[in-house]
């Protein structure tokens, strides 16, 4: 039998349990009898092998000393509970995606703020339907099996963006982002447009990496850092054609941090952003109806 492997939120609810009860120092035998529950039936939370509900966390933390309004007992208890994302993924259908997509999506809804560098696209939140279809029709083995649903799916994930408490996008485009005509000159300036109407929400904050950048610390390519607000934690991912990694160690995720910090240093500013891309809108727009008058 296939099982699922253990969810990011599980995975790090049953490393802070585990680190909870070491720091007590209890061994697995004495805190399974000081909580009343079975050796096994804490070794399989503490080691993301079932589903710990909100109520055996909060006695748990309760048991452990841990009082009600303390930082720590908020986060587990919100990595236990699931955040906004339950909801919103009742609503929405999950196309045939690769592995982690769903995942990847539900901590995208639930968290309140989201850094994202990308070498030569623009990135799903900020796309729209035209040029959402031309990426997902460039990929034919991406697993996708309805374009369709895998447009709507991707229009409706941008409700966290409109949400009365918003999520707060930074973006950092490299320049072939913005100069690749995906789908062809007219959908991309459609979607050159959207950008510079988004850049005007005060919760859409983009910035383009030039060419002509002195370096790129973000030479190894593509990621997003989300700071997930259910469970309080933050998470790197890393994209592949089919397959998502997630790096949740604080090493990592410093490392990653350093890198959008060293990629703000070498962005235009973001009035020079947008001139960048309105001159790119200008350039397309000027090939058009030069083809159009030959």
């Amino acid at each position: 039998m296939v099982t699922r492997p253990p969810t990011v939120r599980r995975r790090r609810l049953g490393v802070q349990l585990r680190k909870i009860r070491e720091d007590r120092g209890l061994t697995l035998d004495q805190a399974a009898t000081y909580l009343s529950i079975s050796k096994s039936a804490l070794g399989r939370m503490e080691n993301a092998q079932v589903v710990a509900r909100v109520h055996e966390v909060t006695y748990i933390l309760m048991m452990y000393g841990i009082e009600e309004g303390d930082d720590l007992r908020s986060a587990l208890v919100g990595l236990a509970t699931g955040g906004r994302s339950r909801d919103w993924i009742r609503r929405h259908k999950l196309p045939g995606k690769g592995p982690n997509y769903g995942e990847y999506v539900m901590l995208e809804q639930d968290s309140s703020e989201l850094f994202t560098y990308h070498t030569d696209l623009i990135p799903g939140l900020l796309q729209t339907p035209e040029y959402a279809r031309a990426v997902m029709a460039s990929v034919p083995s991406s697993g996708l099996s309805d374009i369709d649903e895998g447009v709507a799916y991707r229009m409706a994930r941008k409700e966290a963006l409109t949400r009365p408490d918003p999520l707060v996008i930074k973006v950092v485009l490299g320049e072939a982002a913005i100069c690749q005509r995906m789908g062809g000159r007219p959908v991309m300036i459609d979607q050159l447009r959207y950008l510079l109407e988004l850049m005007e929400w005060p919760n859409v904050h983009l910035q383009v990496l030039p060419f002509a950048a002195p370096n790129n610390p973000g030479v190894d390519g593509s990621f997003t850092i989300l700071d997930v607000e259910a469970g309080n934690f933050p998470i790197v991912t890393v994209d592949c054609l089919r397959r998502r990694v997630f790096i949740e160690d604080e090493e990592g995720v410093a490392a990653y941090r350093g890198v959008q910090a060293a990629l703000c240093q070498v962005t235009l500013s973001a009035s020079e952003s947008r001139e960048r891309i309105e001159r790119t809108v200008h350039d397309l727009q000027h090939c058009m109806t030069e083809r159009k008058s030959r």
